[in-house]
């Protein structure tokens, strides 16, 4: 049951990893929580965490996002975590176009487009709370500039298609950070760390429970509640600082 007064957060990807530990915390604390299920995913603990609402959206497809998109109609949305996607590597030998494209289709285009979709929501926010914050789960992969000689063994593992998509994507927050700076709606890419996941198969050692804690902890100061106290000035200044920048949980920027 929807709880006036209490922000409401919707995501992207949240019956496994880190998305299901999204829900975990902000239903945890208070928030009215929307998470999403592809069509015939397996939804069971989502379910059981009991969020204000699920909805069905499989980013790969436009009509889908667009049909979420008119269940929540005149819902105003706080915050928008864009974490869906897909990490298999594509190869130098064996990587296709195909999978190529399916990377963007869901780790850049879908996230821009679920972020577009769902403006009217957010905006609805920054009408009576003053802001609203979206943001894009990337990765370290993602940043050009820290693809170098001595980290070059790293990337390699990930091959083409993953990084480069989040590469495009940190691409995207940048110009949507701008596009919606005038409607204070806070746009930034997130790296979660090196994080123990299906994607990464047992190799990493970053729970999905620390990584999500250090996130919405960056995340509570891009959140308009934080700084609504503050003058308007100072708000947007402190806005500012962050909008469009690739962070790590910990607040510093990475170089795209």
């Amino acid at each position: 049951q929807y709880t006036d007064g209490l922000a409401l957060e919707l995501f992207t990807g949240s019956t496994r990893g880190i998305g299901l530990g999204f829900t975990k915390h902000y239903t945890k604390a208070g928030w009215n929580v929307i998470g999403t299920a592809r069509t015939n995913n397996n939804a069971e603990k989502l379910n059981a965490l009991a969020p204000f609402k699920i909805v069905v959206i499989d980013t790969s497809y436009e009509t889908s996002i667009l049909e979420a998109a008119r269940q929540l109609e005149v819902q105003p949305i706080d915050l928008l975590i864009n974490n869906a996607v897909i990490g298999i590597p594509s190869e130098l030998e064996t990587g296709t176009k195909v999978a190529l494209m399916n990377r963007f289709e869901v780790n850049t285009a879908g996230s821009f487009l679920v972020t577009r979709t769902l403006l009217a929501n957010l905006q609805l926010t920054t009408k009576t709370n003053g802001g609203a914050s979206v943001v894009q789960l990337s990765s370290y992969l993602g940043s050009i500039g820290s693809f170098t000689t001595e980290t070059t063994g790293f990337f390699e593992q990930a091959g083409y298609g993953y990084p480069s998509s989040k590469a495009a994507l940190n691409m995207i927050t940048r110009s949507l950070a701008f596009d919606l700076q005038a409607s204070c709606i806070v746009v930034v890419s997130v790296h979660p760390g090196y994080v123990d996941t299906d994607m990464t198969q047992g190799k990493a050692t970053l729970k999905p429970e620390d990584s999500v804690m250090a996130m919405t902890s960056l995340i509570g100061k891009l959140n308009h509640e934080s700084t609504a106290k503050s003058s308007t000035k100072t708000r947007r200044s402190r806005w500012r600082s962050f909008r469009g920048n690739f962070l790590l949980a910990s607040g510093s920027i990475y170089c795209l």
